[in-house]
């Protein structure tokens, strides 16, 4: 089911300063900002350094731009913070009907687009302790 961490959601007020705080403190570099969902949200990557491994977790800053995002909700009630943990499956699809059969609650019950060229999932906070759970799979060539 879960091949490894994909990346930790954080929700931002401010991308360009979340940007430098982490390159300031931390010493991680962008290595791309996408504009999701027609202006939704603004997302920059950091990946993680992993010893040399290829697609290892990142950090997912996330600048909220409306107040029909659930990340805007998020920022408003709980301020800046993690958000979620997103977690890489290489089965998406068989994973969300296999919880649905065991009554597991979901936010999404089939995968839709994510960022990067990935199809996501989230997992409804209640089903993990409280923990909002994202699953990331990659888009087949």
């Amino acid at each position: 089911m879960v091949l490894g961490l994909d990346h930790i959601g954080i929700i931002v007020r401010d991308l360009t300063q979340a940007i430098d705080q982490y390159q300031a403190v931390l010493g991680l570099s962008v290595s791309r900002i996408e504009d999701y969902d027609n202006g939704l949200l603004t997302i920059a990557f950091l990946p993680i350094p992993t010893n040399g491994q290829e697609n290892g977790p990142q950090i997912e800053l996330l600048q909220p731009h409306r107040p029909t995002c659930s990340a805007w909700r998020f920022l408003e009630d709980k301020g800046e913070g993690i958000e979620h943990l997103a977690f890489r499956t290489d089965s998406i699809d068989n994973d969300l009907t296999e919880m649905i059969l065991k009554g597991i609650p979901l936010w999404d019950q089939s995968a839709r687009p994510g960022a990067e060229g990935t199809r996501i999932a989230f997992i409804d906070p209640a089903g993990l302790s409280g923990c909002l759970v994202e699953l990331v799979s990659l888009i087949s060539p």
